[in-house]
């Protein structure tokens, strides 16, 4: 049997930031400001609270999920800065 020699191959990495907490951060954000917002001036005469606290929650995501999707955008863009470029070798698991 020929056993021939794996060659390197050149890997990079890049350590970047996830999405989606970024995301769920910014809905929590705008839920916190939402309940904030009813319990200091109140609900409205035609709605309940919850239907209140919803419907602001819901304007302000568009707002906090706007700007948290830019914060990841400039750390995902900063991040590149820390690509690496390592060297990867197989190795082989002989059994005998």
């Amino acid at each position: 049997m020929s056993s021939q020699v794996p060659a390197d191959r050149q890997v990079t990495v890049r350590p970047t930031p996830k999405l989606v907490p970024f995301l769920v951060a910014g809905v929590l954000a705008a839920l916190v400001a939402a309940v904030v917002v009813v319990l200091v001036t109140g609900p409205s005469e035609d709605y309940t609270v919850a239907a209140s606290i919803g419907y602001l929650t819901f304007v302000l995501s568009l707002a906090t999920v706007s700007v948290a999707a830019g914060i990841w955008l400039f750390l995902e863009r900063r991040s590149r800065r820390r690509t690496r470029t390592y060297t990867a070798t197989r190795t082989q698991n002989d059994p005998s």
